[in-house]
C-alpha cells in the first residue's frame, strides 16, 4: 500500500519482506533468509518491528529481550551498507490494552499505558543504534483521539483494519520520502473524508517532530561564484556557497588533482595552466547524500599592459568582501539587484574598492553605461 501511494505521488518505491507472524527480534536476527535479504543490495531503508507486545513490557525485560537483538539487526544492516537507514516500526497498543498482561504489569491495562511503553522502547531502539523511527502508533494514537468514528482496529482488536494498513502506510511514505502524502491514492472501500485525515495527520506528526523521529530532511546542494580576474593572470577564486554541506571536493577540469575543502563558505583558489574555458564542479557531501554543480569559466592573461587597460575591470574580493575595479571604471555608477532582481542600492565608484558590507546575502551588480559583465556575488 505504501508502494500505491508513492506512486500515485510520482515517487518510486522497491520493497522486499521477510515478516513470518508473531516473529520477534532476535528471530529475525537469527533467520537466514531475514539476514540473506538485508544483504541482497544497498537498501536506502530497512524496517524493523518487534512482535507487537515485546517492547511494552517493563523496561528491565525491554532492555534484556528487545534491545540486544535490535542492535544485532542494526549491525548487519550497517555492515551490509553503512549508508542505510534503519527505520524502526513504532506500533499501535491494542485497543482495550494487552488484558494478557495486564496482572502482571498495570501499564498494559489500558490502550493509552501500552502505547506510551511503545512509544519509549521504540525511540530508544532508534536512538541507540543510529536510526529512526515510523511513528505510526503516534499518529494512530491522535486519529483515535480526534476521530472515534475512524475504526483501525480488526475485529482481533489488535491487527490494523483497511483504515489502519493505510493509516500506517502514510506514515511510511512520509518518513521514506520525506514528504506529505496528502493528495495520494486512496484505496477502494476506504472513506475519503477519513483517508485526508489519515494523510494529514501523518504529515503533521512526522514532520512536527523530526528531531524526535531522528529524521533527517535537510538535503545537501553544491553552488559556487567564481571569481575570474580579467587579463591579469591564469588564478580563479571561487566561493563556496552550498548548502548543509560537510565536506567538499573540487575538480578544475584542467587534469589537475581533485581538492578537498570544508563544507561551505569558503574561498577556494586556483591557478590554470593556460587561458582558455574550463568546467569547474563542485561536488558536495552530506553524510552518504552528494549533489553537484558545474560551471564554465574562463581565464584570461594578457601579454600587454596596454591590453588590462582597455578591459574594464570589476571583481568581487570574497575573502574582505569589497568589489575592485580598474581605473577606467572610476565615476561610474552600478546597480545592485537583490536575488528577485529587486533594486537595492545604487552606487558610484569612486578610488580602486567599495565596501560591500551593508548588502547581506546573494546579489547581482551591474554596470549599466560601461562593458562589463553582471556580477553574481554572496556577501556575508
Amino acid at each position: 500500500m505504501t508502494g500505491e501511494i508513492a506512486a500515485s505521488l510520482n515517487d518510486t518505491l522497491i520493497t522486499d519482506q521477510n515478516t513470518p507472524g508473531g516473529y520477534t527480534l532476535q528471530q529475525h536476527s537469527e533467520n537466514a533468509t531475514s539476514l540473506s535479504k538485508i544483504a541482497a543490495q544497498n537498501w536506502d531503508f530497512v524496517v524493523l518491528q518487534e512482535q507487537s507486545q515485546m517492547p511494552s513490557f517493563p523496561p528491565a525485560q525491554v532492555e534484556a529481550d528487545v534491545y540486544p537483538y535490535a542492535e544485532i539487526l542494526c549491525d548487519s544492516i550497517y555492515t551490509n551498507d553503512t549508508c542505510t537507514n534503519p527505520m524502526f516500526f513504532m506500533t499501535w497498543g491494542r485497543e482495550n490494552g494487552d488484558q494478557d498482561n495486564c496482572p502482571y504489569y498495570e501499564p498494559l491495562c489500558t490502550y493509552e499505558g501500552m502505547q506510551l511503553r511503545l512509544r519509549e522502547s521504540y525511540i530508544q531502539m532508534a536512538l541507540d543504534n543510529d536510526a529512526s523511527v515510523a511513528p505510526v502508533g503516534m499518529v494512530w494514537r491522535a486519529i483515535r483521539e480526534d476521530f472515534p468514528d475512524i475504526d483501525l482496529y480488526s475485529s482481533d482488536e489488535s491487527h490494523p483494519s483497511l483504515a489502519g494498513t493505510y493509516l500506517a502506510s502514510c506514515v511510511f511514505y512520509t518518513g521514506f520520502f520525506h514528504n506529505s502524502p496528502v493528495g495520494a491514492y486512496i484505496p477502494d472501500g476506504l472513506n475519503e473524508t477519513q483517508a485526508l485525515h489519515m494523510q494529514e495527520y501523518a504529515s503533521n506528526i512526522v514532520f512536527d517532530s523530526l528531531d524526535t523521529w531522528q529524521i533527517d530532511t535537510t538535503h545537501v546542494h553544491a553552488y559556487f561564484i567564481p571569481d575570474m580576474p580579467i587579463g591579469k593572470s591564469l588564478y580563479g577564486y571561487f566561493s563556496n556557497e552550498s548548502e548543509n554541506a560537510e565536506i567538499c571536493f573540487w575538480d578544475f577540469g584542467d587534469g589537475s588533482p581533485v581538492v578537498q575543502s570544508p563544507g561551505q563558505h569558503e574561498t577556494v583558489e586556483h591557478v590554470f595552466p593556460e587561458p582558455g574555458w574550463y568546467q569547474v564542479c563542485l561536488t558536495a557531501w552530506k553524510g552518504c547524500e552528494n549533489d553537484t554543480y558545474c560551471n564554465s569559466v574562463h581565464t584570461d592573461f594578457f601579454n600587454s599592459k596596454e591590453d588590462v587597460i582597455q578591459v574594464p575591470e570589476l571583481i568581487f574580493d570574497a575573502q574582505n568582501q569589497q568589489l575592485k575595479f580598474s581605473s577606467n571604471l572610476t565615476n561610474h555608477r552600478i546597480w545592485i539587484y537583490d536575488s528577485k532582481g529587486t533594486l537595492i542600492g545604487t552606487e558610484k565608484l569612486r578610488g580602486n574598492t567599495l565596501g560591500l558590507s551593508q548588502y547581506k546575502g546573494f546579489i547581482i551588480i551591474t554596470v549599466p553605461d560601461a562593458n562589463v559583465k553582471t556580477l553574481r556575488v554572496f556577501v556575508q
